[in-house]
């Protein structure tokens, strides 16, 4: 099961996964999961790293030089703080 915030009642969840060079080009690679309804219930935290992992290592592949991060936001203004899933390592 997923894990909800425990106050108030959620029935959305949105992933978003993105990457870019720098600050101000950090949404380079915009993208959404959204999970609602049976997927709340019938999915695991594990399920959805697994998914965004997918994304993460595409980008990374890619773009070993941008820096990944991932927000999850519930419905309604329930937001979690942003994650910093991957950060290049800094050039000598």
């Amino acid at each position: 099961m997923i894990t909800k915030p425990i106050e108030g009642t959620f029935t959305r969840l949105v992933v978003r996964v993105n990457g870019g060079p720098n600050e101000d080009a950090m949404d380079s690679f915009p993208v959404p999961f959204t999970f609602e309804g049976f997927a709340l219930e019938g999915l695991t935290d594990q399920d959805i790293d697994d998914m965004v992992q997918v994304v993460v290592d595409r980008i990374i592949a890619d773009h070993p030089d941008y820096t990944v991060y991932v927000t999850r936001s519930w419905s309604g203004i329930r937001n979690e703080p942003q994650q910093t899933v991957y950060a290049p390592l800094p050039a000598e």
